[in-house]
């Protein structure tokens, strides 16, 4: 027996209007790192591109890890250009890259629903998706700033 309250008139979706997909919002224009890079090479990246999530490929475009700014800042000295700097601090910026990334990485595929994959954000308390195809390379990436952009673009839902 189905108890819920019946939906308010007017509240069935718009004719014609078709769910979003990922696709639709993701970014294509995607920066990428490699497995070997170092840390302060990843930190440099991030700084450049203004960007706090960086997907890690393997030599086949394959996604193979992630790493975000939070990442790199939990492993590099927060002494880095300060006279308490040593040897060490220098020493982890020299680490590669695969060391410290996310390899269990939760991903979205491009056909995905845009609620799926905001869901998906929510579930696991992250702040990307990379999207992958089904032989997991890398074709782009969305993050919580596309569904910002994507909320103030077409108004909250009805």
């Amino acid at each position: 027996m189905d108890i819920r309250e019946p939906d308010p008139p007017g509240s069935e979706p718009a004719q014609g209007r078709e769910t979003p997909r990922v696709r639709s919002i993701m970014q294509t224009n995607i920066i990428r790192a490699g497995l070997d890079p170092t840390l302060g090479e990843a930190m440099t990246i991030l700084l450049q591109h203004r960007i706090r999530h960086l997907p890690v490929v393997d030599n086949h475009g394959r996604l193979a890890g992630l790493v975000t700014d939070r990442d790199l800042r939990l492993h590099i000295s927060h002494r880095l250009g300060t006279i308490m700097e040593n040897n060490a601090d220098r020493e982890a910026l020299r680490h590669h890259l695969h060391v410290i990334m996310v390899r269990r990485v939760v991903t979205a595929g491009p056909d995905m629903t845009v609620q799926e994959a905001a869901q998906k954000l929510l579930d696991n308390h992250i702040g990307c998706l990379p999207v992958v195809d089904a032989d997991r390379r890398l074709v782009g990436i969305v993050s919580t700033g596309d569904f910002l952009r994507l909320l103030a673009e077409t108004g909250p839902a009805d």
